[in-house]
């Protein structure tokens, strides 16, 4: 199984709040030490290049001592974390167009959220699936073993924003993890 990495594009928000909350004094140096392995302060010392590939584990990791520091240990920080980044992204000419071309309940958002997991995710496998009469999806990602739950969380706000924009409807999306190598993201529309 490959090594579970993210791309320096979604990194790189996660490693500016760190690093703007260090210089701030709000995350103290004895804070990265607990949070970090001591090899992956290099990633807050060097800049974040969005095109590459950094461990999925670094930037969980990062996202907990977030979680902590400024979001008073709330799974719904991470959430609006994830709701957020995919904002940002969708307001990018390139995933705007790629997004207008995704307007059919369940099956093209669950193939948009596969396609872009592809590009944002490496050494998981995801897939979607949807019953239009239900007005139900699932995400699966498998190979999930070293996926951070904060990272499942902050996963579930970009889930969510992509399929309510794509739909023009409000959902509900939830996550659980079945067995350790398994996550399912669930999404109902309201």
């Amino acid at each position: 199984m490959a090594a579970s990495t993210i791309k320096g594009v979604a990194f790189l928000s996660v490693a500016a709040d760190v690093i703007r909350l260090r210089k701030s004094g709000v995350i103290s140096e004895a804070d990265l030490q607990t949070a970090i392995k001591s090899d992956e302060l290099k990633y807050l010392d060097e800049p974040v290049v969005p095109g590459l590939w950094y461990p999925l584990g670094t930037y969980g990791r990062l996202l907990e001592l977030l979680c902590r520091k400024e979001g008073g240990d709330r799974a719904e920080y991470l959430i609006e974390r994830g709701a957020r980044a995919a904002e940002r992204m969708m307001s990018q000419g390139a995933y705007r167009e790629f997004l207008a071309t995704a307007n059919r309940w369940g099956e093209r958002a669950g193939q948009a959220m596969v396609q872009l997991a592809k590009a944002l995710y490496g050494g998981t496998r995801w897939s979607a699936s949807y019953s239009g009469e239900e007005h139900t999806a699932e995400i699966v990602v498998d190979d999930a073993r070293d996926f951070p739950i904060a990272a499942r969380y902050a996963a579930q706000g970009f889930v969510q924003v992509l399929f309510a924009r794509i739909e023009g409807a409000e959902v509900a999306v939830s996550s659980h993890s079945p067995k350790p190598d398994r996550i399912v993201y669930s999404i109902r529309r309201s």
